[in-house]
């Protein structure tokens, strides 16, 4: 075969940048450390690498939303933690406050404490994170989530969202709880109302506030009945009493009896419902129990005309709007000769009311409902009344109820027996909201604790993600240098014989 020269200079250049190449290569690779330069040095790596990489990404995203998850739920668990601590003292103040011993002087002291502790936890409940987002407010977290009413009570206006981070490939973890769920949906002990119906004269019976104090007991089978009960006086004794359900006379649900020391306050307990008596019956006295209730009145179209409403007998008034809602009141004329008016059936009066101007304010009883008219009415004069059922009552509202109680107390039985009633209706829905916060924090541990397991998962898997990419784009130094020494000695044969071929020329033999 002939070969021209410029073909043997060709082949012999081509030879040395070949393998110059080469070992320039495996020199940039041992200086790099790295296997992989381009894609095209291994495709199928070079795609598992970039698989790998996007992972690696995905999970340092889920380490700082896990570190965001973990300051957040601390941050609520800490202040939950001092809400738990007022709390204790509030309670402390309340069964100071329940002392008989005391003035009322001395309870107004202690209201005003109950104040400050009052604003300090309103304060809690409008903590702000890191972020200037109100940590109770649930998605609204530029809203504050407390605010104190004009009359002094409190209303809620973030919503019950629940604020979620991803730390996992399929696991979201809540990191904040609406303060409705924590503060508001506490249950209210004091949701049963009492009031002595029938009081025959001579009798000095009083009732106080009924309680809810066994939640298991009210909800059993046979549970405290829904339309509520009757107490009833008088048999066999003055100082007897049986317990039916309301609107019936027979079967008696519980007996009992109260003591001979008329000083002293007796307690009944049924199904889960505490009421105590005080004072000396005669007998034929009547006290129900049922359902509390908050009843609000739509102006009439009548600019004169205005209600005053109380409740006199719950259960009655429980009955009449089941299920909870609206009831119409129409007062219309009645049919002639009689020049009063009336309500439109189902509800009438006996007697009707009066159509003379002189006889008003006029109160009426209708419904369990003691309705008050502060001037005649006009044919057509509607009123709706709107029931709603008071089961919860936030925190903050207990605390500002035992706060005016304490306020308006006076030195008298009857302020004593009203203080009573206040204080125990507060330690009640203290305690349960103490409950309810203690729930709440130990939901949090519980994340907390899952927020430390899925840190561990999540290193585990960053460092086999970092090994498995090790192995595939790392270089083998002890492979790499034995080739580089290799393709060295190569490169200078290649040289060494391109300069002696090179050198080879017919007229070095003439």
């Amino acid at each position: 075969m002939r070969i021209s020269t410029i073909q043997a200079f060709n082949n012999g250049v081509a030879g040395i940048q070949r393998n110059y190449a080469n070992a320039t290569r495996t020199q940039e690779q041992i200086s790099t450390g790295n296997r992989i330069l381009t894609p095209a040095d291994d495709p199928v790596a070079s795609v598992r690498l970039l698989q790998l990489e996007q992972q690696q990404n995905v999970l340092a995203q889920y380490k700082d939303n896990l570190t965001a998850a973990g300051n957040s739920l601390s941050q609520e668990e800490t202040t939950l933690n001092s809400v738990n601590t007022i709390l204790q003292r509030v309670r402390e103040l309340a069964g100071q406050a329940g002392n008989g011993a005391i003035s009322a002087a001395d309870r107004k002291s202690i209201a005003a404490e109950l104040g400050q502790r009052e604003d300090e936890l309103l304060g809690l409940m409008n903590t702000r994170n890191a972020r200037g987002e109100y940590l109770f407010s649930g998605f609204q977290g530029k809203s504050q989530p407390f605010v104190r009413e004009s009359d002094g009570s409190y209303r809620y206006q973030g919503d019950e969202g629940q604020r979620k981070l991803q730390i996992a490939s399929s696991l979201n973890l809540a990191i904040s709880d609406n303060g409705k769920k924590i503060f508001q949906n506490i249950t209210n002990a004091e949701r049963v109302a009492s009031s002595l119906t029938v009081s025959p004269a001579g009798s000095t019976l009083s009732v106080s506030n009924a309680l809810v104090q066994d939640e298991v007991a009210f909800a059993a089978t046979p549970a405290f009945p829904e339309a509520g009960i009757s107490v009833v006086f008088g048999n066999p004794d003055a100082a007897s009493y049986e317990v039916f359900a309301y609107g019936t006379a027979t079967p008696a649900l519980a007996t009992g009896k109260l003591d001979s020391n008329p000083d002293q306050s007796d307690k009944l307990v049924f199904r889960g419902v505490t009421l105590q008596f005080d004072g000396v019956p005669v007998g034929g006295e009547t006290v129900v129990v049922g359902a509390k209730s908050a009843i609000s009145v739509a102006a009439s179209g009548n600019p004169a005309q205005s209600l005053a409403l109380a409740v006199t007998d719950p259960a009655a008034t429980y009955a009449a709007f089941t299920p909870a809602g609206k009831l119409d009141f129409t007062i219309v004329a009645e049919a002639a000769p009689s020049t009063d008016f009336n309500f439109a059936a189902p509800l009438t009066l006996t007697p009707g009311f009066s159509s003379a101007a002189t006889a008003y304010p006029l109160t009426v009883q209708s419904n369990g409902l003691s309705i008050t008219l502060a001037a005649p009415p006009v044919t057509g004069d509607t009123f709706t009344l709107g029931r709603k059922a008071e089961e919860k009552q936030g925190i903050l509202d207990t605390i500002a109820n035992l706060r005016m109680a304490l306020e308006s107390s006076i030195d008298s039985p009857a302020g004593n027996r009203a203080t009573r009633d206040a204080v125990a209706a507060a330690l009640s829905n203290i305690d349960l909201g103490m409950s309810t916060v203690d729930s709440v924090r130990g939901e949090i541990g519980a994340r907390m604790n899952i927020i430390d397991t899925t840190q561990v998962d999540n290193d585990d898997v960053t460092l086999v993600n970092k090994g498995v990419q090790a192995n595939l784009r790392e270089l083998d130094y002890a492979e790499a240098l034995s080739r580089l020494s290799f393709q060295t000695i190569i490169l200078e044969a290649a040289q060494q014989s391109y300069v002696k071929i090179s050198s080879l020329n017919l007229f070095n033999k003439l």
